[in-house]
């Protein structure tokens, strides 16, 4: 390979770590197209919040008007692939379309649910929104008024007429239209604390196809989950790979014949400069946060999730997983005049379901 002054990559990264027990990762295991999907996953504890799967679908500029359009006529302009965990009637995805005024801040969320309360499919299966999907809304008008409208009865027929006359209204004196807001964001996702999994796949939206893929050209895919950065660091995040290894030697030969790992481990160490309780809880392995108090001594290591995210050489995002890890070695943090009280952590991982760590460089 030629020496290429593009490839040599400098630059901090952005460390984040969440609870193990809402999360949202890559698995080979499911499919539907292409070589991974997006598993969403609660265990029933924790609270209720968006473990989710999203993207940015700016390749298509599609605005409150098509989504009225397509829900009205042919009926397949939004769509997802899914399936789930078990046969049992739960609450599964939610479908989320974020809209946005360019010219102002309203704003408009959808969010169909069209899996709540309902049997899960247990083979991969394609939902299509249509007029009849149930949902609600919330937003802002550029007039700044709040809207929300969020009843069982809803759907996607009767909404859509409240929503275009209150964005309409509310856009009349400035001369704009409902076509100006423009979809930015869809999310699909797991909300309530119920155990159970689900997993997504391609997504399609207005004729354009996007690939739930780490690594993909789909514009800001990303996995998320109540996910919370660390902050400032002394000195960085530095990942750490080591193998042991054993050589296989027999006698009739004086080089080795082979070379097996026997042992890999992965370690996130930095010190983190913002003391915060949250940072302190992850440092410590066996602590236990409980709105603003830490107790110790229950003798529990916590299970973690992280993701470490920096930028590739040609400049897009490069993210690091590691859906099982935990804090080991001792925390220090001295208390001085003067001087930081650094929290320092190492987090080391843990083998997944179907791996311990995966490095993702995204294409766009």
């Amino acid at each position: 390979m030629a020496k290429t002054i593009a490839n040599v990559l400098t630059g901090v990264a952005v460390l984040s770590v969440r609870d193990e027990h809402a999360l949202a990762k890559w698995v080979i295991a499911q499919q539907e197209a292409g070589s991974y999907s997006a598993k969403l996953t609660k265990d029933g504890s924790g609270n209720a919040g968006s473990t989710h799967a999203q993207f940015e679908p700016t390749t298509v500029a599609v605005t409150l008007q098509d989504l009225q359009d397509d829900i009205t006529g042919v009926q397949n302009g939004f769509s997802y692939y899914h399936r789930e965990s078990v046969v049992t009637v739960l609450n599964w995805t939610q479908f989320e379309l974020r809209f946005e005024d360019p010219a102002s801040d309203g704003w408009l969320e959808i969010t169909c649910v069209p899996h709540q309360g309902i049997a899960g499919v247990v083979d991969w299966a394609q939902y299509i929104v249509v007029a009849a999907t149930p949902a609600g809304y919330g937003g802002q008008t550029p007039d700044g008024s709040s809207v929300f409208d969020w009843s069982l009865a809803n759907d996607l027929t009767n909404i859509a007429a409240d929503i275009l006359a209150l964005f309409n209204a509310a856009e009349a004196g400035s001369g704009a239209a409902t076509a100006a807001y423009i979809l930015t964001r869809v999310r699909l996702e797991l909300w309530e604390v119920d155990a159970r999994s689900v997993w997504v796949d391609t997504v399609a939206i207005d004729g354009q196809a996007y690939a739930i893929e780490p690594g993909s050209v789909t514009p800001g895919l990303v996995l998320s989950s109540p996910n919370i950065e660390v902050g400032y660091t002394e000195d960085g995040v530095t990942m750490e790979y080591t193998a042991d290894e054993a050589d296989i030697e027999v006698e009739e030969e004086t080089f080795p014949i082979d070379r097996v790992i026997t042992k890999e481990t992965v370690a996130i160490t930095c010190n983190m400069a913002e003391s915060s309780l949250f940072n302190m809880d992850k440092a410590i392995a066996g602590s236990a946060l409980s709105g603003n108090v830490i107790t110790l001594g229950g003798g529990v290591n916590k299970l973690l999730n992280l993701t470490l995210e920096g930028l590739t050489p040609a400049g897009f995002k490069r993210s690091i997983y590691l859906p099982k890890a935990t804090a080991t070695g001792a925390v220090g943090m001295p208390y001085k005049k003067g001087e930081k009280t650094v929290v320092p952590v190492t987090f080391q991982a843990l083998k997944g379901d179907e791996y311990a760590v995966l490095v993702v460089d995204c294409a766009a």
